[in-house]
């Protein structure tokens, strides 16, 4: 999972064999929002024997499990765009006797009601033979596992030396390499402050970009080099995080497209749910907490602004005596000129994912139709569900998890 925002990354031995799974985060708390519990007592007036859950992250499998076992005879439908991850996933379900009850899609979960949709129409059927014809709960874990950052070749983590990848399918799209090495000064900037609230982004911007000029940054420890070089020695010195942290998060955000995800995932995804089904989400930093506090807001009519999801707005100067910098509005306004989507950097004349692709006359995107007619969601958690002292203690990754959930409502 995500590196949680008050603590160093995890020390791990880089060339350790065989992945390196980690708990789940908040289990209890996912699992009461999902309801798993309700849904599998033959005395709840919501008993579902036959309940369908989708897993937006399959990860190593570890939320997918936990469901599993909570319902005994549920299924998951699970997502993932790592097909490597997906193999391990489904390897530990194996060994726990639980393989034939989860169907496996490899894609981004944003995508579900059309990778679904055959599902729905009786194309086709799960693992185990039946039909997939609704979905009775789903979850999305914004976090990074364990596994993925102490695999060496993804150059997720800044321990160790890696290639600058990042990319969860390195079949596709650009890497942390192309972005950190072909992306101007400004660009840079906007990307670490506006995806990590990275203080310091200015000056880690400016130093990277000094560096390459020389040469191309091509490995993690280079990258992670670099940006302690920039953060001021006493800054340093106060912080149990190690400086590289944010830098790393903000470019695994942009390289896979994450930080959308959530927005338009809340969306597609609420969509498909059946009527009282619930959407939980977990997230490990303030950015992520807060578009998604944004995004539920909007989903159930309680926000206005149907086209800004939040990121940091904390004002900033920009020096504007050189041609080459551009105001802060000026420089947001280019940085949305192209949609944000998997292929979004193919040309790296750079569009970050800063704002809303839907604009005022069309709020709600097609994934969401019927959203304020036919369906509306209900938020659940007005305020973010935390995990408690006792699991922090024992699964320090947990530390920062923030859980929202929010409920499917029919309107008709």
């Amino acid at each position: 999972m995500e590196q949680p925002e008050s603590q160093t990354e995890p020390q791990v031995d880089m060339a350790a064999e065989g992945p390196r799974l980690h708990p789940p985060a908040m289990v209890k708390e996912t699992l009461e929002y999902l309801a798993c519990s309700k849904l599998a007592d033959k005395n709840s007036e919501s008993f579902k024997p036959d309940a369908i859950f989708l897993d937006g992250t399959l990860g190593t499998g570890g939320h997918t499990l936990a469901m599993l076992k909570a319902h005994p005879t549920c299924r998951v439908v699970a997502f993932d765009r790592d097909a490597e991850s997906q193999q391990v996933a489904l390897e530990r379900l194996r060994r726990e006797g639980v393989a034939d009850r989860v169907t496996t899609v490899l894609g981004d979960f944003r995508h579900a009601p059309e990778l679904l949709q055959p599902y729905f129409d009786n194309l086709k059927v799960g693992t185990d033979g039946r039909p997939i014809n609704r979905i009775d709960g789903a979850l999305v874990d914004a976090g990074m596992s364990l596994y993925q950052v102490t695999w060496k070749e993804r150059g997720l983590s800044f321990r160790g030396d890696a290639p600058l990848d990042m990319r969860y399918n390195r079949s596709e799209g650009a890497s942390a390499y192309d972005l950190v090495n072909r992306l101007t000064q400004n660009e840079l900037e906007d990307l670490l402050f506006q995806l990590a609230d990275e203080r310091w982004a200015r000056r880690i911007a400016q130093f990277i970009a000094d560096h390459r000029q020389t040469t191309p940054i091509a490995t993690t420890s280079e990258l992670a080099k670099i940006v302690e070089k920039a953060i001021p020695a006493g800054v340093k010195h106060q912080s149990r995080v190690h400086p590289a942290t944010k830098t790393f998060a903000a470019l695994r955000l942009a390289v896979n497209d994450e930080f959308w995800a959530l927005d338009s995932g809340s969306y597609a995804l609420s969509a498909i749910l059946a009527d009282s089904a619930h959407l939980v989400v977990l997230t490990y930093s303030s950015n992520e907490d807060r578009t998604i506090k944004r995004t539920f807001r909007r989903l159930a009519g309680q926000d206005g602004n149907a086209t800004n999801i939040s990121l940091s707005t904390r004002p900033r100067k920009r020096d504007n005596s050189q041609g080459k910098n551009r105001g802060r509005g000026a420089a947001r306004s280019s940085l949305a000129s192209l949609p944000p989507s998997g292929a979004m950097f193919s040309e790296l004349s750079l569009s970050l994912p800063f704002d809303s692709k839907f604009n005022h006359d069309k709020p709600v995107p097609p994934s969401a139709a019927g959203l304020g007619e036919s369906w509306t969601m209900k938020i659940l958690t007005p305020r973010p569900v935390v995990p408690t002292d006792a699991e922090i203690a024992s699964n320090a990754l947990a530390r920062s998890c923030k859980l929202r959930a929010i409920e499917k409502v029919s309107l008709v």
